[in-house]
């Protein structure tokens, strides 16, 4: 069953004149059987066109979550290797300047970028889990 939100709004002024709104959401990718009916009586033809669009718009937003996982999947790899070729050059430079004779800039330069590599794989693997969820802004009361 999908889940829904109902909100129903009332106001009146001094003359009695009532203003009333009504908004339903729902999770649901096509619209609960009771709004459906609705559009059957006012016009037959709106029911198979609305659950075309629903069609329509299902398949473009999998299209848009199937691109979006592939960028992310990208990003991601590109990542790794752009830090792995810096790393493989700090390491081939610090080398370099240990062979000239430069023994303290090259141990410094290797030393710090295996340090720099390993903190950024422990906090990676530290902050690689499912992020915390939302938390519903609290509601204010007015008096």
């Amino acid at each position: 069953m999908a889940a829904s939100n109902h909100t129903n709004l009332q106001a009146s002024n001094k003359d009695g004149h009532l203003v009333s709104v009504q908004h339903t959401s729902t999770d649901s990718p096509i619209l609960p059987a009771e709004n459906l009916r609705q559009l059957q009586a006012i016009d037959p033809a709106l029911v198979p066109w609305v659950l075309k669009q629903t069609e329509l718009e299902s398949a473009h937003r999998r299209k848009q979550d199937t691109r979006i996982n592939w960028f992310i999947f990208i990003e991601r790899l590109s990542g790794v290797l752009m830090g792995g070729l810096v790393a493989i050059f700090g390491l081939a430079v610090g080398g370099y300047l240990i062979l000239q004779g430069h023994d303290w800039a090259g141990t410094t330069l290797c030393g710090v970028g295996l340090a720099t590599i390993v903190s950024i794989i422990v906090t990676r693997k530290q902050a690689g889990g499912n992020p915390e969820p939302a938390k519903k802004p609290q509601e204010r009361k007015t008096k």
